[in-house]
């Protein structure tokens, strides 16, 4: 669980010698005015070495650090924040639990865990508790744009358009009873064939590719801006070919 720390993460890097005050004032005002984190500006304005500064926040803090190289994104922990949220407050979310009947454990990767209020934002958004995870600012970014590629492209494989077998990587089950279906889990395969016939058979292309982006927008994997460009450069492109 996150536990305040008495240093922030200015005061960290001072002590270490990772950067005069100076600069850390300079960097502070900067986060400040343009409402990016301090941590990025820390490592890519002032040029601060992103393992350093991980091991002098570790001296400061009992939290634990995650090893990109072995961490696993839960999809359930993805769905929690939208990829923007992710990008703008330096985080992802590796995992998702629930013990008893209490708020559900978020698991977060963050590069800078004193920012309490990116945390509190974290809490807020998807009224989970949250426990923190060191990593390096360059891991979690790159883990925020390759999990959530990952995962939409989990999403448009579960939803053929027609029938078939469906071979798609495992994901945990929720919390609930067995009606919630054929759900596949970590450890237990996917089922190798689907059932005869679906509703979803029945609508047009157009039904169907409308009812995957509804889902991609409420599950804040898209936002409507991103779709718009999208369809903009291909309405560009197709007038181009034409």
């Amino acid at each position: 669980m996150y536990q305040p720390v008495p240093k922030p993460l200015a005061e960290i890097a001072v002590d270490a010698g990772l950067v005069s005050r100076q600069a850390v004032v300079e960097a502070a005002r900067r986060a400040d005015a343009e409402s990016i984190p301090l941590v990025v500006v820390l490592v890519r304005e002032h040029g601060v070495d992103e393992l350093s500064l991980v091991s002098a926040v570790r001296r400061q803090m009992r939290v634990p650090l995650a090893d990109p190289a072995h961490v696993k994104l839960d999809p359930d922990a993805l769905r929690e924040l939208s990829r923007d949220l992710c990008r703008r407050l330096k985080v992802v979310p590796l995992s998702v639990a629930i013990y008893g009947r209490g708020p559900r454990l978020l698991r977060l990767g963050m590069a800078d865990p004193t920012d309490a209020v990116a945390i509190a934002e974290v809490e807020h958004v998807t009224g989970c508790r949250v426990d923190v995870s060191l990593m390096p600012l360059s891991a979690v970014e790159e883990m925020v744009e390759t999990g959530y590629r990952a995962f939409v492209t989990e999403v448009m494989k579960r939803a053929p358009a027609g029938g078939g077998n469906v071979r798609s990587a495992p994901s945990r089950r929720r919390q609930g009873g067995p009606d919630d279906g054929d759900v596949a889990t970590e450890e237990s395969p996917l089922p190798t064939t689907m059932p005869f016939h679906r509703l979803s058979d029945e609508a047009h292309l157009g039904l169907r590719l409308q009812a995957i982006l509804d889902l991609l927008l409420e599950k804040r994997l898209i936002t409507e801006d991103e779709y718009e460009e999208k369809v903009r450069q291909l309405m560009k492109r197709e007038q181009g070919d034409g």
